[in-house]
């Protein structure tokens, strides 16, 4: 349900003249949700509308009227907590708009910036689309690339290269 209102508010965002502002102010408020007391003020039913309107409005040194009139939208159907959902829609239907495929590497280690490019290089070359790529830690002993929008998923692991060998040396045996 949360993720189908999302959809509802970044399409509205995505065709508008003004979204590249929405977007960098949507991602102003979003970052601030990784904050335990400020979801605690916005889920508040204890504060008033008006005084979580002026949190919001004071990240900002210049007013956006279309944007408070959004937030207002949002307070007055006591969706604010839905800023973080419609944040990561609006970033996935404008990567989709401007042709870029949004992936996840998984890796033991953190992977240097020129590491994530080679490997975006690459991948842009053998499927003919605009990757771009984040890097995220597992416990797996490999590489894993996954790509959802286009449903692939390239993985290498330890384990899997060593039964490969071990099977062609049984094989030349």
């Amino acid at each position: 349900m949360n993720n189908l209102i999302a959809k509802k508010y970044a399409k509205a965002i995505i065709e508008r003249t003004d979204m590249e502002d929405f977007y960098y102010r949507l991602s102003v408020l979003n970052s601030a949700f990784c904050m335990p007391k400020f979801k605690d003020i916005i889920n508040s039913n204890q504060i008033q509308k008006d005084k979580k309107l002026d949190l919001l409005n004071s990240f900002f040194e210049k007013i956006n009227p279309n944007f408070i009139n959004f937030l207002k939208i949002l307070l007055k159907n006591s969706r604010l907590n839905h800023i973080p959902q419609i944040f990561k829609e609006l970033q996935r239907q404008r990567a989709l708009k401007e042709n870029i495929c949004q992936g996840i590497i998984y890796s033991k280690e953190t992977l240097n910036d020129d590491k994530i490019k080679e490997l975006e290089n690459k991948l842009n070359l053998k499927l003919n689309t605009k990757i771009k790529l984040k890097n995220e830690i597992s416990q797996n002993d490999g590489i894993k690339i996954y790509l959802e929008e286009l449903g692939y998923e390239i993985a290498f692991s330890i384990k899997a290269f060593q039964n490969k060998i071990s099977e062609y040396i049984l094989k030349i045996i």
